[in-house]
């Protein structure tokens, strides 16, 4: 079992040692951390002492994942030390797992506990950067993390190689948990249904005609931090020559739940399909539909030309956005 702590000063020293193995793995395999080759694991150790300074002095707080034997996995932290006009942010740093322990959602528990803390501490802003093409900016996608934009020969990858960093932020709302979950679920179910009657109201057509649950590749729920069901929505292989491509079906958020829900499933979708190995997601709504198509736009979706089934419907309209 892993849990997840925050650490005072003294508690960074407790574990340096483990916290400089973790950040001596992650920087030989590749990360782009603020490090180069050579790095020694007393470079390593060097940098969490004077994290540890930083913590005692509250300019910056950070989290760990402990393994059951209470070995550090993984790492993040939230730099509070801004100017008197940024009070109101943080930037999430050094987001580390050790590479042994990646793919078990460890990144993820510790960005929502980070999060959590920022809010508590009155923070309504986070921002960060990450190498564009590291497997970290899926991660923040699926925890609704939106690109500001990118930055070429930002930083030093190796030798005079320069790489591109992605410049991304949060703005922190109410906590909103996605996860992927059974579509015959009760409150998949139910939130389908009202999907179904709103768009009935717009369009006079439900949409459940060209929704088939049982092709769904990912079905996913929002939930609010009471647990409770505040949308949803779902991605479909086209398949064929479209391979590569998946389509966004279903997407809803209840009504008064928040701007944030329907983003936060986005960016979940969006990961998930990255991580699936397709290249793009295409989705279609129709005209009428004005709030849904500006949501989109606003998503970084570009119109594209009608495929498929709505090929030749003047009343549908489709986007399209690389991943």
């Amino acid at each position: 079992m892993t849990t997840i702590a925050e650490l005072t000063g003294d508690g960074v020293r407790a574990v340096a040692t483990q916290l400089a193995d973790v950040l001596h793995d992650c920087v030989a395999h590749g990360a782009s951390v603020g490090f180069l080759p050579p790095f020694t694991a007393g470079d390593a150790l060097r940098f969490w002492l004077d994290v540890a300074a930083q913590v005692d002095a509250g300019a910056r707080t950070l989290f760990v994942a402990r393994d059951s034997d209470g070995i550090v996995r993984g790492t993040v932290q939230l730099a509070l030390a801004t100017p008197a006009n940024g009070t109101h942010r943080a930037e999430v740093n050094k987001m580390l797992v050790h590479s042994r322990c990646r793919r078990l959602g460890l990144g993820r528990r510790l960005l929502q506990a980070a999060e959590a803390r920022a809010r508590a501490l009155g923070r309504t802003l986070l921002v960060l950067d990450t190498w564009v093409g590291s497997g970290a900016q899926h991660l923040y996608a699926g925890l609704g993390y939106r690109t500001a934009g990118d930055i070429p020969h930002y930083a030093i990858l190796s030798g005079t190689t320069l790489g591109a960093t992605r410049v991304m932020y949060k703005v922190l709302g109410p906590a909103i948990d996605v996860a992927a979950v059974d579509p015959a679920s009760d409150d998949a179910v139910a939130l389908m249904r009202e999907l179904s009657g709103v768009l009935r109201g717009i369009t006079g057509d439900d949409g459940s005609a060209s929704f088939d649950a049982a092709a769904c590749t990912v079905f996913a729920i929002a939930r609010d931090e009471a647990g409770r069901a505040v949308g949803c929505g779902a991605l479909r292989p086209l398949g064929g020559d479209f391979g590569e491509i998946a389509e966004v079906k279903r997407m809803y958020a209840r009504p008064g739940s928040g701007a944030a829900v329907g983003s936060a499933v986005l960016a979940f979708l969006e990961a998930r399909a990255a991580a699936l190995g397709y290249r793009g997601l295409w989705l279609e709504t129709r005209k009428v539909n004005v709030r849904a198509v500006r949501f989109y736009e606003r998503q970084g979706y570009l119109r594209i030309p009608n495929f498929g089934k709505y090929a030749g419907n003047d009343a549908a309209v489709c986007f399209g956005k690389r991943l």
